[in-house]
């Protein structure tokens, strides 16, 4: 490889929906000095169009729709792999961001010579599914030969949260890369409130408070939901955004008519935006309701927006209190007591614009991020 060409990370983990990951991925390469360090990235081989891919183009990043599962074929999930490996000898390190045991690429890697191999991870996903006994031998055997690959093919262990190095690569020594984001986008701007509030009807005294994520069983949405309903008989001038799509979208319509909540009071706003950080801007409180987590980016986004949050004790880490702004609820408690402590938040005023920098000085700019994985990737990568 010429001296004078950037080194290349193949960089796994980025699907076609926007969520945490991709944004943390993408906000990572915006933020690489590309003239020294390129990103790749590996898909598989029938994978639809990805989040970002025109951005991915105009950076001078490549996709590899390579990748076969085993239960595919055992034989191309390997062969692939090596394929582009081999054929690409200025690829130098592996970056497997995951919120599940998966480390496939990573060993594959190793037999190619490629010296740095990260496994990332970015949350806990203790969800097991109920199996039959064939099932459940297969899965067990399934783990077993994943946890082996886990433990032996990694040259770097990097985490989001200790929840999420616990469940992923427990006993491991492992970096803390902190959920960096772009605080000067996420920061509090008064004017892109007054504009996003007049663009959708919503009254500068209306409370409006946020739920930010996919629209499935892990996220909670419907706690969230229930929480807003005791938060509008104690504030009838409020309003939910639910931000995201997924399998419970119906169910969700279904309990705002059972609740009787009127026509407006909750706005869903769809997915795979790529205005979130203005719509933080409208809200007054921020809800994250999920099961499983570790240390999530919307929670450093709503603290940085300046936001009140209340977040579930058992899926969040403590590591997410980055600010005075975070409260901890169980998914024991009442939705009243949900409501009860956001609201305390919401009234109390606060000076949103300070918290970018509190977020920034606490380590969770993307800048600082990027230069700690700038500096791995440089001196850490190569082939043997």
């Amino acid at each position: 490889m010429a001296a004078d060409k950037p080194i290349r990370i193949m960089q796994w983990g980025m699907f076609g929906s926007i969520g945490g990951i991709e944004r943390f991925m993408m906000d990572l390469y915006r933020n690489m000095d590309r003239d020294l360090v390129q990103f790749d990235f590996l898909a598989a081989h029938d994978a639809p169009k990805l989040a970002f891919e025109e951005e991915i183009a105009d950076y001078g990043g490549r996709i590899f729709r390579a990748q076969y599962s085993q239960s595919e074929s055992a034989y191309q999930a390997r062969h692939s792999l090596l394929k582009v490996y081999r054929e690409h000898p200025d690829i130098v390190g592996v970056h497997v961001h995951a919120c599940f045991p998966y480390a496939y690429p990573l060993a594959v890697a190793r037999e190619c010579g490629i010296r740095l191999r990260i496994l990332h991870a970015h949350g806990a996903f203790d969800v097991q599914p109920k199996l039959d006994i064939h099932s459940r031998v297969a899965a067990a055997v399934r783990d077993r030969l994943v946890r082996g690959q886990i433990d032996r093919h990694p040259t770097r262990y990097l985490a989001c949260s200790d929840s999420a190095a616990r469940y992923m690569f427990p006993g491991k020594p492992y970096l803390w890369a902190k959920n960096g984001i772009d605080v000067e986008r996420f920061g509090f701007s008064p004017d892109v409130r007054q504009r996003y509030r007049r663009r959708y009807d919503i009254g500068e005294s209306t409370h409006v408070l946020g739920f930010c994520g996919y629209l499935t069983g892990r996220k909670n949405p419907l706690l969230a939901l229930e929480v807003f309903a005791h938060y509008r008989r104690m504030q009838p001038d409020s309003v939910l955004m639910m931000i995201g799509c997924g399998e419970l979208s119906d169910r969700l319509e279904q309990r705002v008519r059972e609740l009787a909540l009127p026509e407006r009071s909750v706005l869903f706003m769809g997915g795979n935006r790529d205005d979130v950080n203005c719509l933080y801007q409208m809200m007054d409180g921020f809800l994250l309701t999920s099961l499983y987590e570790g240390l999530p980016m919307v929670l450093v986004e709503a603290q940085c927006a300046g936001l009140p949050c209340v977040a579930s004790r058992e899926a969040v880490t403590d590591q997410a209190a980055i600010t005075d702004l975070l409260r901890f609820c169980s998914l024991q408690d009442d939705a009243l007591i949900w409501a009860r402590a956001l609201r305390e938040g919401v009234v109390r005023r606060r000076d949103r614009g300070s918290y970018a920098s509190r977020v920034a000085m606490a380590g969770f700019d993307m800048r600082a991020t990027a230069a700690m994985l700038q500096r791995i990737y440089l001196t850490e990568g190569g082939r043997s």
